[in-house]
């Protein structure tokens, strides 16, 4: 596997999300999350290990729904400072977009505060 490049991928999925450059949706599963492209789609999820932290799963799906590749965070320790802390950031950034969660703070604030 190209970690580096899988590397690369994720920093710049963090960043077009911070940025609010990329929209992420609810799959299928509640707490399963993709980006979708052209000819592929990322989904984002969590998986329980044995520890006490779960694993930050990334997947990239090609257009026949077929899992291209599979990455979990502490496969990219050697190319990553901290990839549990980028992919759970990541992660939870993803879940706001797909939730609509700014959406609905703006609309619950709009109602407790109405203009004067």
């Amino acid at each position: 596997m190209s970690y580096p490049k899988m590397a690369n991928l994720i920093y710049s999925l963090l960043r077009q999300t911070q940025n609010g450059q990329l929209k992420w949706d609810q799959t299928e599963k509640s707490e399963k999350f993709q980006a979708s492209f052209p000819r592929y789609s990322v989904r984002l999820y969590m998986a329980q290990n044995n520890g006490f932290d779960p694993d930050y799963m990334l997947q990239i799906i090609n257009d026949f729904g077929d899992i291209v590749e599979e990455v979990a965070d502490p496969e990219l320790r050697e190319v990553m400072e901290n990839p549990f802390l980028t992919m759970k950031e990541l992660y939870e950034m993803a879940r706001r977009s797909a939730m609509g969660v700014e959406q609905a703070l703006d609309d619950i604030l709009k109602y407790l505060e109405p203009p004067f």
